[in-house]
């Protein structure tokens, strides 16, 4: 009777055993398939901000090249503007000498 009583017990004790191992396994099983979720999820994320860093710093070099261009661009312009400031006062100041040319012709 012992025996039995002993038997049962143990079989009782066998059963949780596997029953909580199975759930232990179970649970074990999510959790691994959870992280490798999470750390696609990561590495898809990784990728992404490489990919937006990357296009980031090109359009950053573009904005500094531009930049540069258009400071060139602009001081050219001036260059020009004052080149042409300097060209009409001087077409002005052959205006008034023609002009005086011409004055002087006449009284003669």
């Amino acid at each position: 009777m012992e025996n039995v009583l002993l038997l049962s017990v143990f079989g009782v004790l066998a059963l949780y055993y596997y029953s909580s191992m199975s759930v232990y396994k179970s649970m074990y099983r999510k959790i691994k398939e959870e992280k490798e979720m999470i750390d696609d999820f990561n590495n898809i994320r990784l990728k992404e901000i490489k990919r937006l860093e990357k296009s980031f710093n090109d359009a950053l070099e573009t904005i500094k090249d531009s930049d540069v261009s258009l400071t060139k661009a602009r001081d050219e312009v001036q260059r020009i503007k004052l080149q042409n400031n300097d060209l009409k006062h001087r077409n002005d100041l052959l205006q008034q000498r023609v002009d005086e040319l011409y004055s002087s012709v006449g009284m003669i």
